[in-house]
């Protein structure tokens, strides 16, 4: 028995001690949004009080583009957004079920800003940093996850998928891989910066442009993958500059307009339940010195496929991506739009004028403002 009694305590010790340090490992403050989890009752509130005309949902893809008041004053509409750093198509659903469509407000529209394959790539950003706020939202909870992700993340119903769910709980690996990960890359960028005075988001920007496409040799075969089985020669160019298609090895590379693919039947059954006119807007990604940002014959299928599901759904597609006025120097890093004041009011008469025809009537508004 005693024998017995001693393996045990090391037993406990071998599973205590790791999952006490998965627990405690210590987050990079840099991480976007890092573990901060969602105050719902909050941001119902927030909705109720603004009563808004008008919900935007997206990411940083939304908010370094817009401002909700500017919106309200170009739009004469009231305007809120629900958006969230780093956020993809698991948490819009829960924005519009869990927060908007559970608070008293209830705007006429809801526009979702979205890149390329996001809106059928469900399993995209559920770990590591969002699932904290996932869990604040009570994602796995409801009927529609599990329909969606139940499969990928097994099932906690079957003796498997318990045991699969209880491994996670006791030892959080998916938070430690890619925040280890960060950890490693800015310590690796702050060794390499000899001679400079450069931080690890400089570095980063840095090798990002030295290692980008457009540096490739020209005289020899371009063979550069799109990351993804069957979209190898997917790149599109522009002005000689390839362009990466924006495929991701465990993206979609196929649009897939079924229950089970998705979060988007899910949020377009709900917005239908709820009188709310759905409106998509793809935004355009960093593009070419020459300022086209062409799509691949993957892509351009897929996209094809989208826009016809969405109309036949009755909802509003608007798509910014073969604008060259939406120039290369109104980006900054990756995707993101400069927060200079003049390229500001540039998208935003952009994309109000891209948009008043379809949403300006369900706004009820005739007489929008000018900048």
């Amino acid at each position: 028995m005693r024998s017995f009694g001693q393996f045990f305590v090391v037993l406990a010790l071998a599973i205590a001690l790791p999952s006490w340090l998965c627990h405690v490992f210590d987050y990079p403050d840099n991480v976007v949004q890092g573990t901060k989890g969602y105050d719902v009752a909050r941001e119902q509130r927030k909705l109720e009080q603004a009563d808004p005309d008008w919900v935007l949902i997206g990411n940083s893809m939304l908010f370094t583009r817009l401002s909700a008041p500017t919106l309200s004053e170009i739009s004469g509409a009231k305007v809120s957004f629900l958006s969230r750093g780093g956020s993809q198509s698991a948490i819009w659903f829960l924005f519009l079920k869990k927060v908007l469509l559970a608070s008293e407000a209830r705007p006429k529209l809801v526009t979702v800003f979205f890149r390329d394959t996001d809106l059928t790539w469900p399993d995209f950003r559920v770990k590591g940093g969002n699932e904290k706020p996932i869990a604040d939202l009570q994602g796995p909870m409801e009927p529609e996850w599990q329909q969606v992700l139940g499969r990928r993340e097994g099932n906690r119903e079957s003796l498997f998928g318990w045991f699969s769910g209880l491994l996670r709980d006791v030892f959080p690996t998916s938070d430690l891989r890619p925040m280890a990960q960060r950890q490693i890359q800015e310590r690796a960028f702050r060794i390499t910066r000899i001679g400079t005075r450069a931080n690890s988001s400089v570095r980063r920007a840095e090798l990002n442009e030295r290692f980008s496409l457009a540096h490739l040799r020209t005289d020899l075969g371009l063979d550069a993958s799109g990351a993804g089985e069957g979209v190898d020669n997917d790149l599109a160019t522009a002005g000689g500059e390839a362009i990466d298609p924006g495929f991701y090895e465990d993206g979609p590379l196929v649009f897939d307009a079924s229950a089970e693919a998705s979060f988007l039947p899910h949020l377009i059954r709900l917005a239908k339940a709820n009188q709310i006119q759905l409106h998509f807007h793809r935004i355009k990604r960093k593009p070419a010195s020459n300022h086209a940002r062409p799509d691949g014959a993957v892509m351009a299928t897929y996209m094809r496929e989208l826009a016809k599901y969405l109309k036949a759904e009755g909802c509003f597609f608007t798509d910014e991506s073969g604008d060259l006025s939406l120039t290369l120097e109104m980006y900054v890093d990756g995707d993101h739009i400069s927060s200079n004041k003049e390229i500001q009011k540039r998208y935003l008469a952009n994309f109000w004028e891209r948009v008043r025809p379809l949403i300006g009537p369900v706004l009820k508004h005739s007489s929008a403002k000018g900048l």
